[in-house]
């Protein structure tokens, strides 16, 4: 069993790693003046890029995961907006359903992503350790209708805009990998 200080550090370097594969796959794709918010503020709300394409401005959350589970089999969805144990306790006493809590969530991020006058995108970032490689994928959160995940199945993807498909990578290391 993986200790908690080691998957922080762990689940860390996979977010930090996740947001420079994102603005470099960004950049390669076409995309323009890709910023990193988490300069502006530590842990920026729900995105860590923003980013400009065909005129229109992206408020990007990166998730990169390890494409499989730590207990085995796909890792098939991606928490892509969370909410706050507590926050989610208090919606629940006030009789909020699961529906209306992601509402409320969602409604938030667009809040967000008009301060930057963008549109609310996330891009998923798979990563297999063991083979060193990744892939990045781009969405728009709208296109996830009222889920705060992103379904990662192998179907799913086929829908996704691939930014990168499979690439070898050297900053891609076996300590990225899930601890059983």
């Amino acid at each position: 069993m993986e200790d908690i200080l080691t998957r922080i550090r762990r689940t860390s370097k996979l977010g930090k790693l996740g947001e420079n594969l994102a603005a470099e796959a960004l950049e390669m794709r076409g995309f323009s003046n890709v910023k990193n918010l988490n300069d502006l503020r530590n842990n920026y709300p729900f995105a860590d890029l923003l980013a400009e394409r065909a005129g229109r401005r992206y408020f990007i959350g990166v998730k990169a995961r390890n494409e499989e589970r730590d207990i085995g089999g796909l890792n098939e969805a991606y928490n892509c907006v969370l909410v706050p144990d507590v926050v989610n306790k208090r919606l629940k006493a006030q009789g909020k359903s699961a529906e209306e809590i992601t509402a409320i969530a969602l409604a938030q991020v667009r809040t967000l992503a008009h301060q930057f006058g963008a549109i609310p995108a996330w891009i998923a970032i798979p990563i297999r350790p063991a083979k060193r490689a990744y892939a990045v994928y781009f969405g728009l959160l709208t296109d996830l209708g009222n889920r705060r995940s992103i379904p990662m199945t192998h179907v799913a993807r086929s829908k996704y805009e691939c930014l990168m498909g499979w690439t070898i990578d050297p900053r891609i290391t076996s300590g990225l990998c899930n601890s059983v």
